[in-house]
């Protein structure tokens, strides 16, 4: 098998790294900070790279290439991410924006969310939309300051909602049905969907605060809609459980800091946890309302055929 250091991944040529039969080999890249590669033997040939893009300040920041559709496409490498926020990217995060060359943000976050947190912008950067979905529930687990401030805001809206304090994610999975029924987020997530048909957008980060809930459900439309199967898409959902896992004990540590009622630490934690049963309410959602998937996206999100033929032959190998 070789294998080429590539730049680009729309590339079918690079620098040749490695002439090897083994199922396991160590490489080690300085020359580029996004290296793809190209592995290739006398019988097939495929580009890939590391799902999670290495960055200094965002956590969660992840290319979606390489899915596998259910008919056997793939994805295409550094057309589409996801993340958290870009407020706190360094010098050497604006490298690998750069070299990515991510050209279109979908910020869902408020006004007073990327007034207080603007991200930081790149010589590649050409267009940021500002799309804000009716997501009150994940809005107050991410935006308030301090911890104690935090706390005392998610506990006055509980309250004042009458909600039972407890750790079943209730109010969580609520916030992913709000995304499938109201009105306004229908709204919200078709126009994501046109910003997405546009060639001239690509290459199109999409994210929120912490890249799990507005960001989720956003790109598990459009990895529906590429014809990545249920299954795979929970499983790029449930990445970001691992990578904000260290995070999210810190946080912990900070509300036990403040509160020493279980139930409210354990209510706190299913805001800032990432669960299957989320991501799978909004499609339950979806099935209830329309009777199928395919029927809310063709219905409620007025997604057609030639859309999603458009849609595929941008962004699938």
């Amino acid at each position: 098998m070789y294998i080429y250091l590539l730049k680009n991944p729309d590339i079918k040529e690079g620098k040749l790294i490695s002439k090897t039969s083994n199922q396991n080999i160590e490489i080690t890249v300085t020359e580029l900070m996004r290296p793809y590669f190209l592995l290739k033997d006398s019988e097939c040939q495929v580009t890939t790279a590391t799902r999670v893009v290495p960055m200094e300040g965002p956590n969660n920041f992840r290319d979606l290439g390489g899915y596998e559709t259910n008919d056997h496409h793939h994805i295409k490498w550094g057309k589409l991410f996801r993340s958290d926020h870009l407020h706190r990217i360094t010098s050497n995060d604006k490298k690998i924006l750069e070299e990515i060359g991510v050209k279109t943000i979908i910020d869902y976050r408020r006004q007073d969310e990327y007034s207080n947190q603007p991200n930081k912008i790149w010589s590649t950067l050409k267009k940021t939309f500002h799309i804000v979905p009716q997501a009150e529930r994940a809005v107050i687990a991410a935006k308030a300051g301090g911890t104690k401030e935090k706390v005392r805001q998610l506990v006055e809206h509980e309250v004042d909602q009458d909600i039972k304090f407890d750790n079943s994610g209730k109010t969580m999975i609520e916030q992913a049905r709000d995304f499938v029924r109201l009105y306004e987020n229908k709204k919200i997530y078709r126009q994501m969907i046109e910003i997405v048909l546009n060639e001239q957008n690509i290459p199109i980060d999409q994210h929120c605060r912490g890249g799990k809930d507005r960001t989720g459900y956003g790109v598990a439309i459009i990895l529906y809609l590429l014809g990545v199967n249920i299954d795979v898409i929970i499983e790029d959902y449930m990445l970001t459980k691992t990578l904000r896992s260290k995070r999210n004990d810190r946080r912990m540590r900070q509300y036990s800091n403040e509160t020493n009622d279980k139930n409210v630490l354990d209510y706190l934690y299913s805001m800032l946890d990432t669960r299957s049963e989320y991501l799978s309410a909004s499609f339950d959602e979806m099935i209830k309302e329309s009777g199928s998937i395919d029927n809310y996206l063709k219905n409620e999100l007025n997604v057609t055929k030639s859309e999603i033929t458009l849609l595929r032959s941008l962004y699938l190998e």
